[in-house]
């Protein structure tokens, strides 16, 4: 039984890797959980929004333990996310914390299912 911090750097993971069926299991087993659409999508844009600036601040010169300082986060969160990070470039990290935006306006405006738009969102990834 995993956190659910754990499962989030594991889906953010399925969905670099382009594994959506993974990724979408993934979620459909949160939500069976009792785990909000609209707070997993939160949980997953807090762990790009570290990705991006994780990226930044290496790319500055800034070791792990000062970026987890600068930007108040657990060492170890760091560690994850600058190992991801490096898969991407800063520009499609900002795409998709700008997708992120998009789909956390359609789950709290639209009467679609909530758990469809998220599937939808990561499938668009």
């Amino acid at each position: 039984n995993r956190s659910l911090e754990h499962n989030l750097f594991l889906l953010t993971e399925y969905i670099q890797k382009n594994n959506k069926v993974k990724a979408i299991q993934l979620v459909k087993d949160l939500i069976a959980m009792k785990e909000e659409p609209i707070k997993l999508l939160a949980l997953i844009t807090s762990n790009y929004r570290l990705f991006y600036q994780s990226k930044i601040l290496s790319q500055k010169g800034y070791s792990g333990q000062q970026i987890a300082k600068t930007i108040n986060v657990h060492p170890y969160r760091v560690k994850l996310a600058l190992n991801q990070a490096r898969h991407y470039h800063l520009e499609s990290l900002l795409n998709i914390i700008d997708s992120c935006a998009e789909t956390d306006y359609k789950l709290k405006s639209s009467y679609m299912d909530k758990q469809l738009i998220l599937e939808l969102f990561i499938l668009s990834l």
